[in-house]
């Protein structure tokens, strides 16, 4: 079956947030973030009441409370901030390009402006499923992208399935 899409900014920066949703570096960093930030926050509180410095022992003070309970949403708008940057400048080529998949008994033939290939259905670690996307995932590290809304996506399930591709459904994913 012959399937056939246009990739946005949109989408790779959708692809870009589930592979760091998923991903221990970007928690251990979301972790020592916050604990950091609260860390030396309570260190400068204490020196400034210590000192007499009522003001800036309570804006540290302050800081403290705001880090514990705002941190999280910080960190994920300026991941998706800095992701948004990456994309826009080094995939903007790429943006309302025609993509063609289309798949056969034991491969997959992937076609677009920049180049055409034979994917073996050996060759997929596996395809991660959200509520508006197919990430397929080659054994070799690279992902194709796939909007559901542009293609049938009870037929591409069923055509992954024939070559035994492992699917993760994730149906309930968000950036939070």
């Amino acid at each position: 079956m012959k399937y056939t899409y246009k990739i946005d900014l949109e989408d790779l920066l959708t692809f870009q947030l589930y592979t760091a949703s998923k991903s221990e570096v970007v928690e251990k960093k979301r972790r020592n973030g916050r604990f950091i930030l609260m860390l030396a926050s309570i260190a400068f509180s204490g020196y400034f009441f210590t000192q007499n410095e009522i003001a800036l022992g309570t804006y540290f003070a302050i800081m403290v409370v705001l880090t514990f309970f705002f941190y999280g949403k910080y960190f994920l708008w300026k991941h998706k901030l800095n992701y948004r940057r990456f994309i826009k400048a080094n995939y903007s080529s790429r943006f309302g390009m025609e993509e063609t998949l289309e798949t056969f008994s034991d491969r997959i033939h992937v076609k677009d402006n920049l180049g055409e290939g034979d994917v073996k259905g050996s060759e997929f670690e596996g395809v991660a499923e959200t509520g508006d996307y197919f990430f397929l995932q080659l054994a070799a590290g690279t992902s194709l992208v796939i909007p559901k809304a542009q293609i049938n996506p009870e037929d591409l399930k069923k055509d992954l399935l024939r070559l035994k591709i492992p699917i993760v459904e994730d149906l309930n994913w968000s950036w939070r």
